[in-house]
């Protein structure tokens, strides 16, 4: 069932997504771009961060960009694999969060300084959470996902011939509830990466 706050969440995607589109039919610069980030992200669950702890994530994605300030992106995060003990018998355990994301990004010239851009970011993503604990008397296992939000910004530093450098900070919070006991996998991420943007 999806939920009134997931539908609040989508409606407003939807605003976003059309406005975009909205702006790119009277703009005439548009490129694209395909980049691929990494980085370090945190666990905001003080007890699984006991268990997992933070980790490093690895983040692909296509950026569709348009009037000079706007773009479209589509990424894929993953990487997240963590192994650690739970319970009273210390049993061995797996936990994985996986996600795709699809944001707006708008371009604010906030450092004046030569081939340097600062972007904002926000969107909407839908992640895949798993735990698998194995338990000598039941296997118990979560495969759920769920619908969230995107919140970052970052700046690029463009090299030449249409190659540039990115580092961006971004919130993505994600409250679940396996095994019927509220946990909190979002978290903080900081990642860099490198990119490049081409004209079609």
């Amino acid at each position: 069932m999806i939920t009134k706050q997931i539908k609040e969440i989508l409606k407003r995607c939807v605003v976003l997504v059309s406005l975009i589109f909205l702006f790119a039919q009277v703009s005439s610069a548009t490129w694209f771009t395909l980049g691929l980030n990494g980085g370090y992200r945190n666990l905001d669950d003080l007890v699984l961060r006991e268990i997992y702890g933070d980790g490093y994530v690895f983040e692909p994605y296509i950026r569709y960009s348009f009037g000079g300030s706007y773009a479209l992106e589509l990424a894929y995060e993953g990487g997240y694999k963590k192994s650690g003990p739970v319970g009273l018998f210390q049993e061995d355990s797996t936990l994985s969060v996986s996600g795709l994301q699809l944001t707006g990004l708008v371009r604010v010239p906030i450092l004046r300084i030569r081939n340097v851009s600062t972007y904002f970011k926000v969107g909407v993503a839908y992640y895949f959470y798993k735990q698998d604990i194995d338990s000598e008397f039941v296997r118990q296992q979560v495969d759920h996902r769920k619908w969230t939000t995107v919140i970052g910004g970052g700046m690029s530093i463009h090299l030449f011939r249409g190659l540039f450098l990115t580092a961006e900070v971004k919130s993505i919070p994600l409250r679940v509830k396996p095994f019927d006991i509220n946990v909190d996998l979002g978290g903080t991420r900081i990642i860099f990466g490198i990119g490049y943007q081409f004209w079609l």
